[in-house]
């Protein structure tokens, strides 16, 4: 394991906290992982935007999260057994159900749109992971793209004899994920920590601190995905709002987080820059 992260350091010794926009920021016209919903993401003040990945039938990447074809499109069918022609023929539906001018994008294109501008975390990919990464680097874009994927020794492998460098990212969600991933030579930039109670090993200052020193940034999942679903011990978006920006994105902070994923950049960003 190495790390070689400059423009995510930079930032951070800039801004103090990243924020990280979930699939870039949406709501009323505006469809989640499109463009629009990126740009719109970084007017509030984002610093990343993730983007989910997933790759047709004939092999083209569209900035999409499998799963959600049946709220953006209407369609009972999974994106990742269709043809990019079918899919170029989707239009989305809007959060109020009506359907928009707006279609999936292409990932190659979304990525040339922000070339330069902004740093982009690749999710969703780890399906079709040899390609994604062959295709990643071909873009000629490592110092802005941060792909990240759960820990598996599959995975790590690919990254290890094809990544050339690529900033990556490991989901652990046990301390045994932890030691594996130092067991490969592999640029380690961040690292997305699970946690669904406020006991857990990644949240202890031993942890953080060993993160720090090896200049490696711990990220937390912020959003909400659902009333059910934890995954930052329940200091999250809902309860920031609910409660107070301090005692759950602060509380986040303290603990040595240095980026924050939200489905509220605007107000995270109001937060940040307040406190630093």
């Amino acid at each position: 394991m190495y790390t070689k992260n400059d423009p995510i350091r930079k930032l951070i010794e800039k801004n103090g906290v990243l924020i990280a926009a979930h699939r870039g920021t949406c709501g009323g016209n505006v469809v989640q992982n499109t463009s629009l919903s990126y740009k719109n993401a970084l007017l509030h003040g984002a610093d990343m935007i993730e983007v989910d990945a997933a790759m047709t039938t004939d092999g083209v990447f569209y900035a999409f999260h499998n799963g959600e074809e049946k709220i953006e499109y209407g369609i009972q069918k999974d994106i990742r057994t269709m043809s990019s022609q079918e899919v170029d023929s989707l239009y989305a539906l809007n959060s109020l159900g009506q359907r928009t001018k707006q279609k999936a994008e292409r990932l190659e294109e979304v990525l040339e749109r922000f070339r330069g501008q902004c740093l982009i975390n690749i999710d969703r990919s780890w399906f079709y992971w040899k390609e994604i990464i062959a295709f990643l680097n071909s873009k000629g874009m490592q110092d802005q793209i941060l792909l990240k994927s759960g820990v598996e020794e599959s995975l790590l492998e690919e990254v290890e004899s094809m990544g050339d460098g690529i900033m990556y990212m490991p989901i652990m969600k046990k301390m045994e994920d932890w030691q594996l991933v130092k067991s490969y030579n592999i640029n380690v930039a961040a690292a997305e920590l699970i946690f669904t109670d406020l006991s857990s090993p990644f949240i202890q200052p031993g942890f953080m601190k060993e993160l720090h020193e090896l200049k490696i940034a711990p990220w937390v999942n912020a959003i909400t995905l659902d009333d059910d679903i934890i995954l930052s011990g329940g200091l999250d978006d809902n309860h920031a709002i609910r409660d107070g920006f301090e005692e759950n994105w602060g509380r986040l902070m303290d603990m040595g987080f240095e980026i924050l994923q939200t489905d509220w950049p605007a107000l995270l960003k109001g937060f940040v820059t307040k406190r630093f």
